[in-house]
């Protein structure tokens, strides 16, 4: 387990980006220049109207440059998809060592992906490049759908690994299968005011799990190198 507690991509490093994410969102909420998909008039950022890809815009709905907002909110997703991706490199070969020789690349490779495309909703702000950002944020969550199946599945088989943190990606995995239902099948954000919040909520809840799923993920990590 000495490669653990060498590899500072498994533990250290996810820990501190998710840490940064957090205070760079929180930052580019209160630096949001205003308007929702339903007011442009609505003045700052409203947590159940917004969706998290407005903070990325160049121009809010509100028609005012949006330039510290969308930096910051930019910045946190290349940030943590660029991590993310080389935590699903680096920790495919934790559990390679374990004879998971097929659902851990599997797993890693749609993790990999998955944070490829994080990269890609941060480098297209939706105002200049709706079609690739909507692309990639629809992918981003289908593909770790399948990283969080297939790690689930790792983890329980995991001789050393505790069970119980199995059911962070459980929660994730069934969590990301009810968002992509809603956002395929709910109703239009365009409709009213229950219909945008819904789909906002649902998109900020699931952003949290993810992050939640990974923080799981290097506490039994840090405790596997024990």
């Amino acid at each position: 387990m000495n490669n653990i507690e060498k590899n500072p991509w498994l533990i250290t490093i996810p820990r501190l980006v998710l840490k940064i994410f957090v205070v760079f969102n929180i930052i580019s909420m209160l630096s949001y220049s205003g308007g929702t998909y339903l007011d442009n008039l609505n003045p700052g950022y409203l947590f159940t109207q917004n969706f998290l890809s407005d903070l990325g815009r160049t121009i809010s709905f509100s028609g005012d440059i949006n330039f510290f907002s969308a930096q910051f909110f930019n910045m946190s997703l290349i940030l943590a998809g660029t991590v993310f991706t080389f935590f699903y490199l680096h920790v495919c070969r934790v559990f390679l060592a374990n004879n998971q020789r097929i659902l851990a690349p599997i797993g890693s490779l749609f993790g990999i992906l998955g944070g490829l495309s994080l990269v890609g909703v941060g480098l297209t702000p939706a105002d200049l490049y709706l079609e690739i950002h909507v692309v990639c944020a629809t992918w981003l969550f289908r593909f770790f759908f399948i990283t969080s199946l297939c790690y689930s599945i790792v983890i329980f088989r995991h001789t050393k690994f505790e069970n119980k943190y199995a059911s962070g990606y459980l929660v994730f995995t069934f969590s990301i299968l009810l968002y992509i239902l809603i956002s395929e099948f709910g109703p239009d954000p365009q409709t009213n005011k229950f219909a945008l919040t819904l789909q906002v909520v649902s998109q900020k809840m699931i952003l949290i799990i993810l992050m939640a799923s990974i923080y799981i993920q290097t506490l039994g990590l840090k405790k596997l190198q024990k």
